[in-house]
C-alpha cells in the first residue's frame, strides 16, 4: 500500500498519479510497464515516486483496490435498490452491473486483461487477498437482508455462503464447460442451488418438509 505521503497529497495530485498509472498499465504489457513511464506520463519526478510508493506492484495494487472500491459502491447501490428480487434474480443483476462497470471503457477492459494473462502470480494473490474479503463482506451483507425478510433460514451460516459465492464467481472461467451454453449459465445455476439451499424449508400445518 502507499506510504504516508502519498495520502498527504492535494486530491489532484493524487488522481493524476493514479491516472497515469492506469493509462501505462492498460496500454503496456505489466512486465514492460516501468516506473520511467508511469512518471513521465503523470509528470512528477522519479524521485517523488518512491517518496508515495515502494515499487510498480505496489502502485499497481493500490490502483486495482481503488478500482475495486468504486464497484462495490455501485453493487452496493444497485443492492439496495433492488433487494425486492429473488436472490438469485438480484445477484445476476448485480454480476451484470459489475460487468458493465468493468467494460465502461478500454482502459479497464486492458487493465482486467493484464491483471488475468500478464500479471506475476504473487502480485495477484496479493489483490486477491485484498478482494475477495470484500466481495464475502457484500454478498454476505446481502444474505443477511434475505434472513431478515424471512426467506432464508435465520440459522445458515452467511459467512460460509457469502464465501462460497466469492470463490465461484473468482474462479468461475476455470469450469470446464459440458452441457452448458456459456459460463453464465453455469453462475444461474450455482445460484439457484445456492437460493433453494439457503431459503426456510416450507411449513405445512406446523410441519417442516
Amino acid at each position: 500500500m502507499p506510504k504516508s505521503t502519498f495520502y498527504n497529497l492535494p486530491d489532484d495530485k493524487k488522481e493524476r498519479i493514479l491516472k497515469a498509472a492506469k493509462q501505462v498499465f492498460s496500454q503496456t504489457h505489466y512486465q514492460k510497464a516501468t516506473i520511467d513511464m508511469i512518471v513521465e506520463c503523470a509528470d512528477i519526478p522519479k524521485g517523488s515516486f518512491y517518496q508515495y510508493f515502494y515499487n510498480k506492484d505496489d502502485l499497481f495494487k493500490f490502483m486495482f483496490k481503488g478500482i475495486g472500491d468504486a464497484k462495490a459502491d455501485v453493487l452496493t447501490e444497485e443492492m439496495d435498490k433492488f433487494s425486492h428480487l429473488s436472490f438469485s434474480d438480484l445477484m445476476i443483476r448485480m454480476l451484470m452491473k459489475a460487468n458493465e462497470f468493468e467494460t465502461k471503457d478500454y482502459e479497464m477492459i486492458a487493465l482486467k486483461d493484464r491483471f488475468l494473462k500478464e500479471c506475476p502470480q504473487e502480485v495477484k494473490k496479493s489483490i486477491l487477498m485484498e478482494v475477495m474479503p470484500e466481495s464475502v463482506k457484500l454478498f454476505k451483507d446481502m444474505i443477511e437482508i434475505y434472513i431478515e425478510k424471512g426467506d432464508f433460514n435465520a440459522d445458515i451460516n452467511a459467512d460460509i455462503a457469502a464465501f462460497a459465492i466469492t470463490s465461484v464467481i473468482i474462479n468461475l472461467e476455470n469450469y470446464e464447460l459440458k452441457n452448458e451454453s456459456d459460463h453464465g449459465e453455469v453462475l444461474r445455476v450455482f445460484l439457484d442451488m445456492m437460493e433453494r439451499g439457503l431459503k426456510k424449508p416450507p411449513v405445512v400445518n406446523d410441519i417442516k418438509l
